[in-house]
């Protein structure tokens, strides 16, 4: 059962969208990003692995369209090469380490200086943080350490609720 919610929970910014009546596509497409990680369960649920290991490439191609200055956008190039190196490495029938840490902290940095103090506290706590949490988890499977993660992205999407809601300037 409670795997059944952690994976629905993806689907809240989404739903938080359609609620609010959001007409501004840039927040669809952050909760799109958030959404991600819904279709990678999904998928595992029905016995693939192989999305687990490119969704954390989706999720930044997502933000880093839609929040990254265009200068920065090439670090996507950096983002796939690790994905690469990640799949040789690391294989995909495990959870990632390298790849997900690469993309955390993409997304941390393109998070930082947002104008937007809700939305960039949103994505560093779902990437910063919740990218610690993952690494945790990683190195210390188990009950605790999935549910540290699972904890700090229930409140990332929480916050990301929170962050739509203030109606503040984007970048």
């Amino acid at each position: 059962m409670i795997f059944v919610v952690v994976w629905q929970m993806a689907l809240v910014p989404l739903a938080w969208c359609f609620l609010q009546r959001e007409r501004r596509g840039v927040w669809w497409v952050i909760a799109g990003a958030f959404a991600v990680s819904w279709l990678a369960d999904a998928a595992t649920l029905l016995g693939s692995t192989i999305p687990m290991a490119f969704y954390p490439v989706s999720q930044v191609g997502l933000l880093a369209a839609v929040l990254a200055p265009r200068q920065f956008r090439t670090i996507l190039g950096v983002l796939v090469l690790a994905g690469i190196i990640a799949v040789l490495w690391e294989g995909i029938a495990r959870p990632g380490l390298l790849l997900d840490t690469v993309a955390a902290g993409v997304v941390v940095a393109i998070a930082w200086p947002l104008p937007n103090r809700r939305l960039r506290a949103t994505l560093l706590t779902a990437f910063g943080v919740g990218g610690v949490m993952w690494i945790t988890y990683v190195l210390w499977p188990g009950w605790t350490t999935w549910g540290m993660y699972q904890s700090v992205r229930a409140a990332s999407l929480g916050m990301f609720c929170w962050a739509q809601r203030a109606q503040v300037r984007m970048a």
